[in-house]
């Protein structure tokens, strides 16, 4: 039997490091096995995410599978037949791609949970137009460009960061594009509506945002020229 020379801890034949201290062990007056059955199982991080991530996949598809089963049975318990059940159905249907990617993925996790989320809304809105009013086709009008837009925001912004990595002009940028939006937005309804192109709210927003974001983005420059001017001065 070997002891640590570092701690004193006491070691198996097959350990080649101090399981307390990590100090190697080195002990000529014992041969080296290289055969030995560790006293204890690796310890494998990986594998024990993993494990600890399909447990958590499973509790929360667990978790929602059950008012699958319960809503619908109560629904024709109460009143004969589906209805109502079948909104809860469709929006637990629509939160396990949402919940579950995050939880399960490793690697990129913000691009392919962005983009599962943007399917299964696109997904979800789609079938939700057809259960609630087939005969009109407010998904292609307005959800869809509406999707469509936000993403080409969102993807503007996380550019914007990246590249300057400084979080007012992330702010600006989210400014600027959320007036360009309201103004989206109320040509969308009113197209949709077949009304005349006459913009009432989304201009006065949109001035409120940009006026907002150019603040930030003035303050955000005085603060960088502070800065700068306190290194060249080295104050």
């Amino acid at each position: 039997m070997s002891y640590c020379v570092n701690c004193g801890v006491e070691l198996e034949k097959s350990q080649k490091r101090c399981p307390l201290c990590s100090t190697p062990v080195i002990n000529p007056n014992e041969s080296i096995e290289v055969d030995v059955v560790p006293p204890y199982p690796p310890d494998d991080a990986t594998t024990v995410e993993k494990k600890l991530r399909h447990a958590a996949v499973l509790l929360v598809s667990i978790v929602l599978f059950v008012p699958l089963i319960i809503c619908p049975l109560c629904n024709v318990i109460i009143s004969g037949e589906i209805t109502w059940s079948i909104y809860v159905v469709l929006s637990v249907v629509y939160a396990w791609p949402i919940i579950v990617p995050p939880i399960l993925f490793q690697n990129n996790i913000f691009n392919k949970c962005v983009w599962i989320d943007f399917f299964s809304t696109l997904i979800f809105l789609k079938v939700l137009n057809v259960i609630t009013t087939p005969e009109i086709n407010w998904f292609l009008n307005l959800s869809l460009p509406i999707m469509i837009y936000i993403m080409i925001a969102l993807y503007a912004n996380v550019f914007i960061y990246r590249r300057t990595r400084h979080i007012l002009t992330v702010i600006s940028v989210s400014l600027i594009l959320a007036g360009f939006m309201s103004i989206i937005v109320e040509y969308l309804i009113l197209s949709f509506k077949g009304s005349y192109i006459y913009f009432v709210w989304s201009v006065p927003t949109a001035i409120s945002c940009i006026s907002l974001a150019a603040v930030i983005l003035v303050v955000s420059h005085i603060t960088k020229l502070k800065l700068s001017f306190k290194k060249r001065m080295h104050i």
